[in-house]
């Protein structure tokens, strides 16, 4: 009887001392202020002019061991570079408009390393998913755009940003000559193809929308 009376007496207090505490995680606490509005108030990342310096590890694969090796053009390795790039993107602000902007990639002689990939690029098709593994740059001035394609040869990207778009990075003079540019391996769905050739140009027209990528939520 004195074991029944010990087990009725502190039973109850164990159990309640054991209990599981209904205190959030730091972890959910954490994640829930990353999606917190008033967090998500830049629109552009800090390093937006010098990401294009390293986009050739993304385009070609080239010189993987490089990645760890400090640059004074960046004040850093690419790696380091790549990693707070990918935590900046993931906290700008979403677009809150609609942006048409343009991309141009010139001709690639058969030579070149970017070949291959620029031939596929050529026979996109509408429907076609593209993923950019760089930090791709485009403008909302179609006439800058244009500088990059000499001897009007290449390819012509129109650009559909849809609202609410994630993993842009944006500056210049908003609404006449824009800078924006994409984190790595962004999302773009062919919507359209046109091409033009005459006796002055000999390009295609690509137009894509971008889809959310999983990388461009913020947890």
């Amino acid at each position: 009887m004195k074991i029944f009376s010990f087990l009725n007496k502190y039973t109850p207090r164990i159990i309640e001392q054991t209990k599981v505490s209904s205190k959030p995680l730091f972890c959910q606490e954490y994640l829930k202020t990353l999606r917190h509005p008033r967090v998500l108030t830049k629109t552009s990342v800090s390093m937006h002019g010098q990401l294009n310096s390293i986009n050739h590890f993304f385009i070609t694969g080239t010189n993987p061991q490089n990645m760890d090796k400090y640059s004074c053009l960046i004040n850093m390795t690419p790696r380091e570079l790549t990693k707070l790039a990918s935590e900046e993107f993931r906290l700008l602000k979403p677009t809150e408009e609609v942006h048409t902007v343009y991309r141009c990639i010139s001709k690639k002689p058969e030579f070149f390393s970017e070949y291959p990939l620029y031939q596929k690029r050529l026979n996109t098709k509408v429907g076609d998913i593209i993923n950019m593994r760089e930090y791709a740059y485009a403008t909302s001035d179609i006439n800058y755009a244009k500088q990059y394609l000499p001897n009007n040869e290449g390819i012509l990207y129109v650009m559909e940003i849809p609202q609410g778009s994630r993993g842009v990075s944006r500056i210049g003079k908003i609404g006449k000559n824009d800078e924006f540019a994409f984190d790595r391996s962004s999302m773009w769905e062919c919507t359209g193809v046109e091409e033009v050739k005459d006796a002055n140009n000999n390009y295609k027209i690509i137009k894509l929308r971008k889809k959310e990528n999983f990388f461009d939520r913020t947890f």
